[in-house]
């Protein structure tokens, strides 16, 4: 089954918990791999935690870079996808509340993230979860796109800096790529 088909499929089941009817774009999975790049402290070292990958329409833009890749999707389906299609990518299949992948071992690590927090049930659960993961120095980035103007995450803490860094037209529907810092 395709790609498109399975994240088309699992829209029509579960609607409220997917960000759109289609996965993105290449161009837009290419505008937050290279967001990305100009984010990582280390271009080989730095480890990359992608949350929400869904069927891995960015995954595949994000193992093109030297960094090593961990997958976290809740969806049970969605992981077993996955680790298909990406063999030797490190795929866990648990909770973005709970999970324990940000642990020292993945201290500074840059957090792209394929969630619609907005659309989720209780947004504000998942940004302070950002927040927390952020302040306490688990990672050194999030990188969130959005199909909304507003700030995706709306973190809203003078100690975080929170930029619209990418504007992706040609995705449906158009794109923005954010990027929240610790400010220095």
């Amino acid at each position: 089954m395709s790609s498109s088909w399975k994240f088309f499929r699992t829209f029509l089941r579960s609607p409220f918990q997917m960000g759109g009817v289609v996965p993105s774009s290449r161009i837009l999975a290419r505008a937050v791999a290279e967001v990305v790049t100009g984010h990582v402290s280390d271009p080989a070292g730095t480890p990359l935690i992608e949350v929400g990958p869904g069927t891995g329409a960015l995954t595949r833009e994000l193992i093109r870079l030297p960094n090593p890749l961990i997958l976290l999707e809740r969806n049970p389906d969605f992981a077993r996808h996955l680790t298909g299609q990406f063999p030797g990518i490190g795929v866990v299949c648990e909770d973005f509340l709970t999970t324990t992948v940000f642990s020292t071992g993945n201290r500074g690590a840059v957090l792209v993230s394929s969630l619609p927090v907005r659309s989720l049930p209780r947004p504000e659960v998942f940004s302070a979860r950002f927040r927390e993961l952020l302040l306490g120095g688990n990672v050194g980035a999030i990188i969130q796109y959005s199909y909304g103007w507003r700030d995706p995450l709306q973190l809203d803490d003078p100690r975080i800096e929170a930029r619209r860094e990418r504007f992706v037209l040609r995705n449906f529907p158009p794109a923005f790529v954010w990027v929240y810092l610790p400010r220095r």
